[in-house]
């Protein structure tokens, strides 16, 4: 009987050199991040790589330098980054913000201040 944990995990069957057959599970690859408004694919992050991999990967190689950069996509950020300079200046209220970037105009004016 399989190990409860591994029961519905796919399997695959390899050839041992002792000319046997043996079935082992094949392990999960992780998928590419996405952007938190658009849901489109998030250039700079590494995908396709299991935890402890991701992990001897230098600082940058992980995630990438910019404000929100692992959260938004470019196009998605500069909207954000344009919305948070005209609240800063007083140009537009706290209730004319975008809902869906109203989160991040928060973290960047942290940021900013």
């Amino acid at each position: 009987m399989p190990n409860p944990n591994e029961r519905f995990k796919k399997h695959k069957v390899i050839r041992t050199p002792g000319a046997r057959q043996r079935r082992v599970v094949v392990k999960k690859k992780t998928g590419t991040h996405k952007c938190a408004i658009c849901k489109t694919a998030l250039h700079g992050m590494p995908h396709g790589k299991r935890a402890f991999e991701v992990k001897k990967l230098n600082k940058t190689q992980r995630r990438p330098e910019n404000l929100l950069s692992s959260m938004l996509c470019p196009d998605c950020r500069k909207i954000a980054y344009q919305e948070a300079v005209m609240f800063k200046h007083n140009i537009i209220s706290e209730k004319n913000l975008d809902l869906r970037y109203a989160k991040y105009v928060k973290m960047i004016m942290k940021r900013i201040e």
